[in-house]
């Protein structure tokens, strides 16, 4: 096992390695990189990389396993602020939001290369923090349903994978796209909402009612 280097500048050191390795990987790919590259990112050694990391996989599990701990927090934040399920869904869907803003590398590297990190025993921890994440957005689903809040005819399983697919897939373009992140996340948040809530038909009046969909 490699010495970890003590210093105090060990700390600071450690973070400009990890954004750089990070960059690097969500510009050509994990298995692309070379630690050679990194080092010249940082203006060192190759060799000294090992200094305060044993692997390239110890930076990228570091850079991951950061980001999905912090989407972790703010998911269940999102959940225990609102009973209310529309309001949860709301805060599920800043929380990813947040997550981009906050590790846009670290998704776009785990949008990248998680079929290939999935194949790693080191990695496994990703499938953990993906499924607790998709078992709070299904949890959602199904409250709003069962509360009336969300439409009936919903199939939870779906849903979630046809809201979130879309959702981490904004990392990728919003940079070219002539919008903030704050902007999609609210045109976002109206397609949604319009999505799951009950479909509605119009009345006499003038004002729309809801329609039976089950059956």
């Amino acid at each position: 096992m490699a010495r970890r280097k003590t210093a105090p500048e060990a700390p600071a050191r450690r973070e400009l390695i990890l954004a750089q390795a990070a960059a690097l990987f969500a510009r050509k790919g994990v298995a692309a990189t070379t630690v050679r590259e990194i080092a010249d990112a940082v203006d060192i050694q190759a060799g000294s990389l090992y200094h305060w990391f044993e692997s390239k996989e110890e930076m990228v599990d570091e850079i991951l396993r950061g980001a999905m701990e912090d989407l972790d927090t703010w998911n269940h934040e999102a959940v225990a602020a609102d009973p209310a399920p529309l309001e949860r869904l709301r805060g599920l869907v800043h929380a990813a939001f947040r997550l981009i803003e906050t590790h846009p590398d670290a998704c776009t590297v785990y949008l990248r290369d998680y079929a290939y990190l999935a194949t790693l025993p080191r990695f496994q921890h990703l499938n953990v923090s993906s499924m607790a994440a998709r078992d709070l957005w299904i949890d959602t689903l199904e409250a709003g349903m069962a509360s009336g809040d969300f439409r009936a005819d919903l199939t939870p399983d779906l849903a979630y994978r046809y809201l979130t697919y879309p959702l981490w897939l904004s990392v990728g373009w919003h940079q070219t796209s002539g919008y903030t992140l704050a902007e999609l996340e609210e045109q976002f948040l109206g397609l949604v909402l319009d999505g799951v809530s009950p479909r509605t038909a119009p009345t006499k009046n003038g004002r729309r009612a809801r329609k039976d969909t089950k059956g």
